[in-house]
């Protein structure tokens, strides 16, 4: 509920307050006295663009300040809670909206005295205001909020948020599989590398300690003859040649033996002599066998040389030893695995993909026959509450036609109207007048009146080409709707007027050379004044004021 409006340096409004209350709040006054201003002010709460020529002139800065009780407004109090959560439990209840328009271009956005910005405002007020009149903010005007108007008819915004939530799913799980898939397409090439990298480091058999053993065997065979010469060098000079190391040993063994006989102390020399004797036959044996073995291979020398450079290869794109190439193959083959059981959780979001994709389309066709069927209920209340607010002979229709699919399901709903018999229907928006506007949203409203959060509806230009009977009617149905919402009316029609909560006059003033707008909140007889003067013009007669309490009273008995 908007209990208070504050304008500052606006226009020509010096500085004014309005105080608002529950059920039907009345704006009246002469044309050209400020109402418009009034309600141009209330625009720029909603996030409308600022100008220069809106500031009072002589004045740096216009200020417009709303107090709003959102204490029955769950969506605004969990929107503000989400941007704003270090807000008060008073807060919760009570906040301000103060919007300040400067000449120097810096104008300001607060709630509860913390920045914020234009797009933050215009999401808060549009959930806590409707202005129904020719404005951009009049929601006919946008065809996108027809299927909400629908919907909250028919009490479809159960199925549709039971839609809504698998659509989530369903666009959150594609989103999911397209990154996948463009991940996998972005790395394919990487893998193929890493596979061609894997089979051609498995294919080299690649062996720890292989590379010191060749370069070993290598060595060895580069020295074949040098070493086959020391071999059999050896074996002559301790065995083959005459007068060998061998022979000699023996010849001194053979003499101590018989020497031993004369001193017993050479036995021990003997002893060392004959285990030199015994391990110099061994190593004369392993000499011969060591011979045996050294030979001159060309051929595997080549081998040892191709195999090393094979090894050499290998290092150079892999790593510098072996133990890094071996480290690089766990790496690689880590990253295939992880890359191919990507495949695998593809096909399995694809599988979830495909069962939620059903629910989803299920869901859609369901929500759009219920959107079907409760059109032609729509058809027949709007029309008949037209017919009682004065457009008897408006055909309305509620064309819904199939679109992509969208959170709101896969239909494109509008609504089309005839005010003419025998002209074919077409789009509201574009062919209704500011009043048709006002009265069709007046319908729709009274007919969603027990629907829904409650909300602040301002109707501007709602009497516009009416009057007598009708403009009652109008009145009486304003009377009806503010039971469930807070209303505020402009009007020129006492038939409207009368049926006031509280009621305000909008004067033109002249104060210090300087014409200004300002605002009276009326009381008791200051009421069936105004009433009255709606009535007479300008000449207000006892007659006019009795009639004015007539009609007053008439009102109160609703």
């Amino acid at each position: 509920m908007l209990q208070e409006l504050r304008i500052k340096n606006f226009a020509i409004i010096d500085e004014l307050s309005l105080s608002f209350s529950r059920g039907l709040n009345i704006i009246t006054g002469e044309t050209g006295a400020g109402k418009s201003i009034i309600l141009n002010a209330v625009h720029l709460l909603l996030g409308d663009k600022a100008t220069e020529e809106m500031i009072r002139t002589s004045e740096e800065e216009a200020m417009v300040e709303a107090l709003f009780d959102i204490s029955k407004n769950s969506e605004v109090k969990d929107r503000l809670k989400e941007r704003f959560p270090k807000l008060s439990s008073m807060d919760e209840e009570c906040f301000i909206i103060r919007r300040v328009i400067s000449r120097s271009g810096r104008g300001r956005v607060m709630i509860n005295e913390n920045i914020t910005t234009l797009s933050m405002l215009s999401e808060i007020g549009e959930r806590l205001l409707s202005i129904y009149g020719q404005h951009e903010h009049q929601s006919l005007q946008r065809v996108e909020t027809h299927i909400d108007i629908l919907d909250e008819f028919g009490g479809l915004l159960a199925l549709r948020g039971q839609f809504q939530k698998q659509f989530e799913k369903f666009i959150s799980l594609s989103d999911e599989i397209r990154r996948i898939k463009e991940e996998r397409e972005k790395r394919e090439k990487e893998h193929e590398l890493m596979r061609f990298q894997l089979r051609e480091i498995e294919a080299s058999r690649l062996t720890m300690g292989e590379e010191e053993s060749l370069r070993e065997e290598r060595k060895i065979l580069l020295n074949a003859k040098r070493l086959m010469e020391f071999s059999n060098l050896s074996e002559e000079i301790l065995y083959s040649e005459r007068g060998s190391a061998l022979e000699k040993i023996q010849s001194v063994l053979k003499q101590g033996q018989e020497l031993a006989s004369i001193d017993l102390s050479i036995s021990d020399i003997i002893k060392t002599l004959e285990n030199a004797s015994i391990q110099l036959e061994e190593a004369i044996i392993l000499l011969r066998n060591y011979s045996e073995r050294i030979e001159s291979n060309p051929q595997r020398l080549e081998e040892i040389d191709s195999r090393l450079m094979e090894i050499e290869g290998l290092k150079r794109k892999y790593g510098p030893t072996i133990d890094d190439i071996f480290l690089y193959k766990k790496k690689i083959e880590e990253e295939i695995r992880s890359f191919d059981s990507s495949e695998g959780r593809l096909s399995q979001l694809e599988g979830i993909l495909q069962s939620i994709q059903g629910e989803v389309f299920a869901l859609a066709r369901k929500l759009s026959w219920e959107r079907n069927r409760v059109a032609l209920e729509l058809k027949r209340f709007v029309e008949r509450e037209l017919g009682s607010l004065g457009m008897k002979k408006t055909t309305f229709k509620v064309l819904i036609e199939e679109a992509p699919l969208s959170p709101k399901g896969m239909d494109r709903v509008e609504f089309l109207i005839s005010p003419n018999i025998g002209e074919e229907v077409k789009p509201l928006a574009k062919i209704a007048s500011g009043g048709e506007l006002s009265r069709i949203m007046l319908a729709i409203k009274k007919i969603l009146a027990n629907v829904g959060e409650r909300q602040v509806l301002i109707f501007d230009e709602v009497d516009s080409g009416i009057g007598g009977a009708i403009a009652e009617v109008v009145g009486r149905k304003l009377k009806e709707l503010s039971r469930h919402h807070q209303v505020i009316c402009v009007t020129h029609l006492p038939q409207i007027a009368c049926y006031a909560d509280t009621h305000h006059s909008v004067r033109k003033e002249i104060r210090s050379g300087r014409t200004v707008t300002m605002v009276h909140k009326l009381e008791k007889e200051a009421v069936i004044d105004e009433i009255a003067r709606m009535l007479g013009g300008v000449k207000v007669t006892e007659k006019t004021r009795d009639h004015a309490k007539e009609m007053i009273e008439y009102a109160k008995r609703l």
